[in-house]
């Protein structure tokens, strides 16, 4: 239900499942998770802006008197 979409508050009452833990210990991970889970990282990253918009502040040395 989760891969779907649903909540996992409402997947887990859908489910009977009373706390997060043991709702959490039947969300097997399958290599199929773990494939789409680097095709959604490296389409984040092909995202990303490939020039750099930080602007350097110039600091102005302070005398200590």
């Amino acid at each position: 239900m989760v891969r779907a979409g649903v909540p996992q508050t409402v997947a887990m009452k859908v489910s009977g499942h009373r706390t997060a833990a043991v709702f959490r210990r039947y969300d097997i991970t399958t290599e199929g998770d773990i494939r789409e889970a680097m095709r959604r990282t490296q389409a984040h990253i092909a995202r990303q802006p490939t020039e750099s918009r930080i602007v350097p502040v110039k600091i102005e040395s302070e005398r200590i008197a």
